[in-house]
């Protein structure tokens, strides 16, 4: 395991009983992201990655579903929400499975910037090994070109949270496509505004008599689309990637990953 990773682990095992409401907001602004992975990955294998505590079997429906993660403490809490579900402790960078075991694969949350580009490669060729061919991926990782990155950058991308200090590898836009050379770039774009409060939604939801979550929510569903404005487009702090296993050659993926970007 690299040791950026070990030391992320030390934050998810210090929260790994209260990690729905330490990562609260960016839970909440997670409501395009979910339709989108429903329409996408509804009845397929599904293979998550760095799958935490379980909370993305609570809104899909695949076929059959396996949640890979290095973090025992997060995969208890898993198995106690999904007692029937398959859960194992691996590194998905190096997955016991054999070629063409799934024909979908996510990786949610930015997981993938735990790791360093070194091992961010090796992720992606593991993921393009297990999928059938035809086979689709979402993916994020943490956006460069957010100005809400900024902090990060110049902390050299170390962050403290919750009293553990860690690094984290996160890319722009056409670094990310690089990354994922050997997989089609379906569609990229930028997702998580959670940089609004949440405090001021609680306090106008309540003298309303409404769920704040609801209301934090609906906020976040309005800034996503965001990013179907050219100039917003790479706000958000998280980058998304959906991709498809195919048989292009390197010439034509070179190619639509300069358009997907471009556009």
């Amino acid at each position: 395991m690299y040791r950026e990773t070990t030391q992320s682990e030390r934050l998810y095992t210090e929260v790994a009983g209260r990690y729905d409401a330490v990562f609260e907001r960016a839970i909440l602004a997670e409501g395009r992201l979910t339709q989108l992975t429903r329409k996408i990955m509804n009845g397929r294998r599904i293979i998550d990655l760095a799958c935490g505590n379980g909370r993305w079997l609570d809104r899909i429906r695949p076929s059959s579903y396996v949640g890979i993660d290095p973090n025992e403490a997060m995969l208890e809490q898993a198995r106690l929400r999904h007692p029937q579900a398959q859960f194992i402790r691996g590194d998905m960078t190096v997955l016991p499975f054999a070629d063409g075991s799934f024909d979908g694969a996510m990786s949610m949350f930015g997981a993938m910037g735990h790791l360093p580009e070194k091992g961010q490669r090796a992720m992606i060729r593991e993921i393009h090994r297990v999928l059938n061919p035809g086979g689709v991926a979402i993916l994020t990782n943490g956006n460069m070109w957010s100005p809400f990155a900024l902090p990060v950058t110049l902390t050299g991308n170390h962050v403290r949270l919750e009293g553990v200090r860690f690094k984290v590898y996160s890319a722009t836009p056409h670094r990310f496509i690089d990354l994922l050379r050997g997989l089609n770039v379906m569609r990229l774009e930028s997702y998580d505004h959670s940089f609004i409060p949440i405090l001021p939604i609680k306090f106008i939801s309540s003298l309303l008599g409404r769920d704040y979550r609801n209301d934090y929510t609906r906020l976040m569903d309005i800034y996503g689309h965001s990013s179907l404005i050219p100039s917003l487009r790479w706000f958000g702090k998280q980058l998304l990637a959906v991709c498809q296993k195919g048989c292009m050659d390197d010439g034509q993926e070179s190619t639509l990953r300069s358009r997907r970007v471009a556009r």
